[in-house]
């Protein structure tokens, strides 16, 4: 008989890597067992594709829902949960998701969804657990965050380079972010560190 250990790795590899040999005999009762088995690996996939591109809103609103779900379903294959809390999940997504080919049109959308995934992880900070987040963007900040804010976009619009140094910091229910320059950014970025 298999151990606790063994069984739970055993599942983990049929749900993300589709690999059933180790649990397919201690699935009991039907017919076919491999058909139940699949109904959970379709939910594990439906449900963290959900979780992540509900996580980030803006980077749907600006690269679109079908790249960002492809993205996020590749993402889930090469990069299962490691953490056991949803909301931790998805750090590394948006230099996946920029680096699709896809993505080549929008240059900017690694930083777009990095300064999305750690405003995110402000929502979720608390009174006992403040955040702080240094970001170092090299486009038109402004000009993508006042087409969001007002569901204004253009049909085509060309981003100027430009480099914003920001500070953002809060917790949940508070925001703020205050523009840096370059040596601010570096020595608060530094000192935080230390």
């Amino acid at each position: 008989m298999p151990t606790l250990a063994e069984i739970q790795t055993g599942i983990k590899d049929a749900l993300v890597d589709d690999n059933n040999v180790a649990v397919i005999g201690l699935l009991v009762g039907g017919v076919r067992p491999e058909r139940r088995l699949a109904i959970h690996r379709r939910h594990y996939v439906a449900s963290l594709t959900r979780a992540l591109v509900e996580r980030f809103p803006a980077t749907v609103w600006l690269a679109g829902s079908e790249l960002v779900t492809r993205a996020a379903q590749s993402f889930i294959r090469e990069h299962p949960p490691t953490r056991p809390c949803i909301a931790e999940y998805g750090d590394a997504f948006p230099g996946h998701l920029g680096a699709l080919p896809g993505a080549s049109s929008l240059p900017y959308l690694t930083q777009f969804a990095e300064l999305e995934w750690h405003l995110g992880r402000l929502a979720l900070a608390t009174e006992d657990s403040p955040n702080v987040h240094y970001a170092h963007l090299e486009w038109a900040l402004d000009e993508l965050m006042a087409m969001y804010l007002t569901d204004s976009a253009p049909e085509q619009f060309f981003l100027r380079r430009e480099e914003v140094w920001l500070e953002v910091r809060g917790m949940r229910g508070e925001l703020h972010m205050n523009r840096l320059s370059h040596a601010d950014f570096v020595a608060k970025r530094d000192g935080r560190r230390q």
